[in-house]
């Protein structure tokens, strides 16, 4: 039975880097700076519980450990976000603007699923100039051509990419869109899926085109395709991050396929 976690992102692996730390019940990635003699940790997205006792046991931890700021991930169950906040809140954490990270998603609902006559067009003539394969696990050469792609896509947009030890890691339960031309890899889109508040969730998390996958217009077909696979199995998908408010060039694009800008519960921050 797959484990319904009670928080819980993807980047909160171990594999994504900075400095970890693992607890009872719970587990998160941080960034820890110092000024003088005062030590700020900084958690983005998390940190991952099993369960709401996992949570306070987090929460305990970190009466212990100073200054800290705490960005939430998306949590898509109102009773659960209200609890967390009220917990956070009881502990002296105060709300505070998201600084670094997005603060909304853009969710996808399957009743929601609709694409309109003219990303129809964009989506039909991806399909008609390339070949895209939908897969639940790669090979190991499908892993190395994805991931070069991947160092390719974040040179273009320097972007500091990560370890292929992340992709190794979110491979463990995956749905990707792999797109080829002339038998050739040319871009991929890298989801991931889990249980959180008894939902199935697909969150997307890596999107990479070489130059001649910009020049044949694949990204809405590979999406879609994608998309249309995971809503076999799934509840919803997570775009994983949007803001109407920072100027994000990718809020465009996913905006093409949902409207459903969904507000983060918010980032925490103790002294």
């Amino acid at each position: 039975m797959e484990k319904d976690y009670y928080l819980f992102d993807p980047i909160q692996f171990q594999e994504f880097g900075y400095q970890f730390y693992k607890g009872t019940g719970f587990y998160y990635r941080y960034q820890l700076s110092k000024k003088l003699f005062r030590k700020h940790t900084y958690i983005p997205f998390g940190p991952n519980c099993e369960t709401k006792e996992g949570f306070i046991s987090f929460l305990n931890h970190v009466d212990k450990i100073g200054k800290v700021t705490i960005d939430l991930p998306m949590i898509y169950c109102e009773k659960t976000k209200k609890e967390i906040i009220d917990m956070l809140k009881n502990k002296g954490f105060k709300n505070i603007p998201y600084v670094h990270q997005d603060e909304e998603t853009i969710i996808i609902n399957k009743s929601d699923f609709k694409i309109n006559s003219r990303i129809r067009n964009k989506i039909n003539h991806g399909n008609r100039v390339s070949n895209i394969i939908i897969k639940e696990k790669l090979t190991e050469e499908e892993l190395k051509e994805l991931y070069n792609i991947y160092l390719i896509s974040s040179k273009r947009i320097n972007f500091n990419p990560k370890n292929i030890d992340v992709f190794k890691k979110m491979l463990e339960s995956s749905l990707i869109s792999l797109c080829y031309k002339e038998n050739k890899m040319i871009g991929f889109v890298f989801g991931y899926i889990f249980q959180s508040c008894s939902k199935k969730i697909f969150m997307v998390m890596f999107t990479a085109q070489t130059e001649e996958g910009k020049k044949n217009r694949i990204g809405h077909a590979m999406h879609y395709n994608l998309f249309e696979k995971a809503f076999e199995s799934v509840d919803l998908i997570d775009f994983h991050g949007a803001s109407r408010t920072k100027n994000r060039p990718y809020v465009s694009f996913k905006e093409e396929f949902s409207s459903n800008f969904c507000e983060l519960p918010g980032s925490f921050k103790k002294s």
